[in-house]
């Protein structure tokens, strides 16, 4: 497949809001301006207005009942058939097993090897044009694996980081650099998530899968500065970015 036809496949892993509270990390201090409607609204608007946009699928994991999405606030996007917001019912009932069920449907998506796979949580807010410099990236002669589109503000201020190196590099619009993890939100081609399928399915935690895959096996995962995305955490927002002017 010619690399102006690569597509991005988002899995969108979601559960109703009354579930949170059973989450990996109950305790989260959000910001003010979060939800996870917002969340959402947000990455739909940002896939519209981008000008590679129509090269963007998305697909809803639901760790969740019928009966439940009835009453989540994302029902209504599934509903709108002109939007093309798909949905596939898991049962999880945890985080871990959310992931491991979302990684094996993405190892059986029918694309090509070339074609990049978004693994995405639902408490994350996007910049408008993160499609075509996710694309640009891929289209560059820049070697590396995978892509976190979240400038990890811990990798700045904790003092286990004080010592990180990482190389810089430039796409023809974004600065990028190497770091050693991330979040379980992340992007790979499928060539890629099958070549390492036994990690990424290992049911370790996001942390130690990408130390795994970064310092055992030397993949290349790289960041975007700023951040493309950022996780809504209080005190770990991806820096110099005015989030809550996106949130609305």
């Amino acid at each position: 497949m010619a690399a102006q036809e690569r597509r991005i496949h988002i899995l969108y892993r979601h559960v109703h809001v009354s579930a949170e509270k059973r989450s990996r990390d109950p305790n989260k201090t959000r910001p003010e301006w979060f939800s996870h409607a917002k969340c959402f609204h947000n990455l739909l608007q940002t896939i519209a207005a981008d000008p590679q946009g129509h090269r963007v699928s998305l697909t809803v994991v639901y760790d969740g009942s019928l009966e439940q999405l009835q009453t989540d606030f994302i029902a209504p996007y599934i509903a709108n058939e002109a939007l093309g917001v798909k949905i596939q019912f898991i049962k999880g009932g945890s985080d871990i097993n959310s992931f491991l069920i979302t990684m094996s449907l993405a190892r059986s998506l029918p694309v090509p090897d070339s074609d990049l796979i978004y693994f995405l949580e639902n408490d994350y807010l996007h910049q408008h044009g993160w499609v075509s410099k996710v694309l640009e990236l891929y289209n560059s002669p820049h070697q590396f694996d995978i892509v976190s589109l979240y400038d990890h503000k811990d990798k700045y201020i904790l003092p286990m980081y004080h010592d990180l190196q990482s190389r810089l590099l430039l796409s023809h619009s974004h600065h990028w650099r190497t770091a050693p993890s991330s979040c379980a939100s992340f992007i790979v081609s499928k060539a890629e998530l099958e070549r390492d399928f036994d990690i990424w399915a290992s049911g370790k935690t996001d942390y130690h899968f990408f130390t795994q895959l970064t310092q055992k096996r030397g993949r290349v995962l790289l960041t975007p500065i700023p951040g493309l995305s950022t996780h809504s955490m209080e005190g770990y927002l991806s820096p110099n970015v005015d989030w809550a002017a996106l949130s609305v």
